[in-house]
């Protein structure tokens, strides 16, 4: 699997502010996720992950739709981390845990816990030829997907870059592991699946761009 590229931590964070995040209840590493995965078996409720949580808008929306899901998240940006917090003990929210590992490095530790739903939205495009291998969803990604999730879980991807898109078909396509259920540019799907108009999708819409939403089932 790749190597994460790019900053995780910006530079108007502060070393103690990722010190206090890294010490949150919510948050998880590779070294305490078991006991994180001990809670979740415990409440015995459908679990979901959404990789690349960006400023959380998503997740909070998911997380006070289904109040008695567990929300899961991924995102190695330590800034996005930080205003989540934020957002999570402003709202007294209490089914999301939150990581800044990489889908990689969670990969190796989330051992037998499979997710219902699965939320990917906007992953970064690496849009010049020579750093496309950086890409986020490809073949390998899939058979992992496979393995973390159960029959009918559900994967949404959202991206507004073409190729990309070309990308994501081709690679779900070869696997033939999961059923494309819908693969569309409309709008009204996002409001009809609940996916929340975040950050990156409006700035997609404002500069008249395509969006494309795709949903496998496995």
């Amino acid at each position: 699997m790749l190597p994460f590229y790019g900053r995780r931590l910006s530079r108007k964070t502060k070393r103690f502010d990722s010190f206090d995040l890294e010490n949150y209840k919510f948050f998880f590493n590779e070294i305490n996720f078991s006991d994180i995965k001990k809670k979740l078996v415990k409440r015995c409720q459908n679990v979901n992950l959404e990789i690349g949580f960006g400023k959380g808008e998503n997740l909070i929306f998911q997380s006070q739709t289904k109040k008695k899901d567990i929300f899961l998240a991924i995102d190695p940006f330590i800034s996005g981390g930080l205003k989540l917090k934020k957002k999570i003990e402003t709202l007294k929210i209490s089914n999301i845990f939150f990581s800044n590992v990489t889908f990689s490095q969670f990969f190796k530790v989330v051992g037998d816990l499979n997710f219902k739903k699965i939320f990917i939205l906007f992953p970064d495009p690496w849009p010049k030829k020579r750093h496309k291998k950086r890409r986020l969803i490809n073949e390998e990604f899939v058979k992992n997907l496979a393995k973390i999730t159960l029959k009918y879980s559900e994967i949404l991807v959202v991206t507004d870059d073409e190729d990309y898109s070309n990308q994501i078909l081709k690679s779900f396509s070869k696997q033939n592991l999961f059923k494309l259920l819908l693969k569309t540019s409309d709008s009204q799907i996002f409001e009809y699946y609940k996916i929340y108009p975040t950050t990156y999708y409006r700035k997609a819409k404002r500069e008249n761009r395509i969006i494309n939403l795709f949903i496998y089932q496995k």
